[in-house]
């Protein structure tokens, strides 16, 4: 079973980093080049079918995470490795424009959870969004020894957001 981290500190800097305060979206991420072939398709809008896949242009550092059919940034290095295993996986993709861009994670995005409950969250942008089985948190190369725990009074104070389900 994966470790369990306890979040250290005052209980306002923890619903403060769960709420994505100081978040600084525009900020990009910096990581080796993929190792992933790169992907020659035009594809156009929102995209289910990418949930789960890390993306990136030959010519950027900056690497998206598709969820919700839509590129979604991740800020930096920091954010990346507090959610996923590795570099592994991250997919080359000619014309990543053509992917709805919805909007970047948090900086600090994190994995979280209770200690009296098994669900897993992604936290980011304010909200707490339910990863709904081990099979989507393996999709999306999660990584379980990030899942940090945190009160149950804390994770309840952050607002639902939509389930990620595939």
């Amino acid at each position: 079973m994966a470790r369990r981290r306890t979040l250290l500190g005052a209980v306002s800097l923890a619903v403060a980093a769960l709420l994505g305060l100081g978040a600084s979206p525009a900020a990009n991420a910096a990581g080796p080049a993929s190792t992933a072939q790169g992907s020659a398709a035009r594809i156009q809008g929102v995209h289910p079918e990418l949930n789960g896949h890390r993306i990136k242009t030959v010519n950027s550092a900056t690497v998206y995470l598709v969820l919700d059919g839509k590129r979604r940034g991740i800020p930096n290095q920091t954010t990346y490795f507090r959610l996923f295993r590795s570099w592994d996986g991250i997919e080359n993709v000619i014309d990543i424009e053509s992917i709805d861009d919805g909007g970047s994670l948090s900086d600090g995005a994190m994995l979280a959870k209770s200690p009296s409950s098994a669900t897993v969250y992604l936290v980011s942008n304010g909200l707490k969004r339910a990863i709904t089985s081990r099979a989507v948190f393996d999709k999306y190369a999660f990584d379980w020894d990030k899942i940090v725990t945190v009160s149950a009074v804390v994770l309840d104070a952050v607002p639902d957001g939509p389930v990620i389900s595939s």
